[in-house]
């Protein structure tokens, strides 16, 4: 049987190309064909460098011990990130939620898919994908939740269910520029379970940008008490 219908969104599509032809998202340079970064932007993506913790992704030097780990007991299994949160990938995350530019959700859920390809989440079974919520105060005002919004395009991409499986109960002040201490004391009790979860659930919780780890690891506590069987993360960038 003829697909009518996808043979019109070829069409449509083929249409709108030529009207509007892709550009790059960082430097709005014009791309031959179908991408979201020119070769430039792409090869000035900054990676996360080796050797790296094992659990937050924190770039370690030689043998030394993982400074953002010392001391703290981890509900997450661990945390992938697709690149560092430098350069372009700072400018891009800092349009898409400062900016309130939604047309870069496609964007930077493609950096996340190097993360996909972690040996410490490839194959792994997962039963869910979960957004990291934003209070509603601040939802309202930035009008979308940048972590939903790519959770979505993440599971789609990976043919994994998303649910809403948590709400943020307390506001708590912006993270950027806190210190660990002050991250991980502001976020006590700021999550709560949105509905009860199924025992034994293995689950991603998905963010744009992580540094110290505080608000995942707030998040997975909250899933891990309620039954969860594990918990890690993924996020487009690492600070």
């Amino acid at each position: 049987m003829v697909d009518f219908k996808a043979i019109l969104r070829e069409g449509v599509g083929a249409f709108l190309s030529l009207i509007y032809p892709p550009h790059c998202g960082a430097c709005g340079c014009r791309l031959p064909g179908e991408s979201f970064l020119c070769a430039d932007c792409r090869s000035a993506i900054p990676r996360i460098p080796e050797p790296y913790c094992s659990v937050c992704s924190h770039p370690l030097k030689g043998a030394m011990p993982c400074p953002n780990c010392e001391g703290r007991q981890w509900h997450l299994s661990f945390i992938v990130s697709g690149c560092r949160h430098e350069g372009v990938v700072r400018n891009l995350v800092h349009r898409f939620k400062y900016g309130r530019d939604q047309s870069l959700t496609p964007l930077l859920a493609d950096l996340m898919l190097p993360a996909l390809d972690d040996p410490r989440i490839q194959g792994r079974k997962l039963d869910c994908l979960v957004p990291v919520p934003l209070h509603p105060v601040r939802e309202r005002e930035r009008e979308f939740n940048q972590a939903a919004l790519l959770a979505t395009r993440l599971a789609k991409i990976r043919g994994t269910p998303l649910f809403h499986l948590l709400k943020r109960v307390r506001p708590t002040p912006p993270q950027a520029g806190a210190e660990r201490s002050q991250r991980l004391k502001s976020l006590e009790g700021a999550f709560a379970l949105r509905k009860p979860i199924r025992e034994g659930m293995r689950i991603l919780l998905v963010d744009d940008v992580t540094t110290t780890g505080a608000t995942l690891d707030a998040c997975a506590a909250v899933l891990m008490e309620a039954g969860a069987a594990e918990v890690c993360a993924i996020t487009v960038a690492r600070g």
